[in-house]
């Protein structure tokens, strides 16, 4: 197996990132943990996404990997912005573009493990093969992620609306 070290921070703030993301969605929003975890969520997603931007290995080149690392860091800076101007609508902003973060994480993660996979070898034979793959299977995630976000959603901003007013007295 390949080594370097770009793609063990790269791996290191993957798994942190899957980790991190899963606990900030499940546990309260506005609360001073979520803030905490959200922010450490954020750097592993800048990690992984600045450290993919270095990794050439399938490719050699720039490649499809690399236009979705880019519109990973967009998605968080989209995410992240609201936060700053607290403009209206900005909690709808800022838990759907972190979804979609969180959303392309989960994505790249299964499409590394299918490449694992020893079943999955002779299909994945060749980048095009992998890249075309890993395209497919972040399609599938964000077609789940738009069917199914709203319903979250409508109850994640409810309690977090509610947390933040009780701390206004």
């Amino acid at each position: 197996m390949y080594f370097s070290t770009l793609g063990a921070a790269h791996m290191t703030a993957a798994v942190a990132g899957l980790l991190l993301g899963l606990i900030v969605f499940a546990d309260p929003k506005g609360t001073p943990v979520h803030r905490l975890l959200g922010v450490a969520f954020a750097l592993a997603m800048l990690t992984v996404n600045i450290t993919a931007l270095g990794l050439y290995r399938l490719t050699g080149s720039f490649g499809a990997f690399h236009v979705l690392a880019l519109l990973s860091l967009l998605a968080l800076a989209r995410g992240l912005w609201p936060l700053v101007r607290r403009r209206t609508g900005w909690l709808n902003l800022h838990y759907r573009y972190m979804a979609i973060s969180y959303g392309g994480l989960v994505a790249a993660a299964l499409a590394e493990t299918l490449t694992r996979l020893p079943a999955a070898r002779g299909l994945l034979n060749t980048p095009s093969r992998i890249i075309a793959m890993g395209v497919a299977i972040a399609v599938l995630v964000f077609v789940g992620l738009r069917l199914i976000l709203p319903r979250f959603e409508r109850q994640s901003l409810q309690a977090a609306l509610a947390h933040m007013q009780a701390n206004k007295t």
